[in-house]
């Protein structure tokens, strides 16, 4: 099961929390250059891509 995340003093008005994600440096640096080739900063392309993949696929 998760950990509940540690509150913080200081809390986003978005609601967004941080959630620390490891990966290949390869594939970090793909994503950066994917960013900004679309001008997103690295969360926001970030945000958007799982949320393409956690949709329920059409059939």
């Amino acid at each position: 099961m998760a950990k509940a995340a540690k509150k913080t003093a200081k809390s986003r008005k978005d609601g967004r929390r941080a959630a620390l994600v490891y990966m290949k440096p390869d594939i970090i640096e793909q994503v950066k250059e994917a960013a900004a080739a679309k001008d997103l900063k690295l969360w926001q392309f970030v945000e958007r891509a799982v949320i393409r993949a956690l949709k329920p696929k059409k059939e």
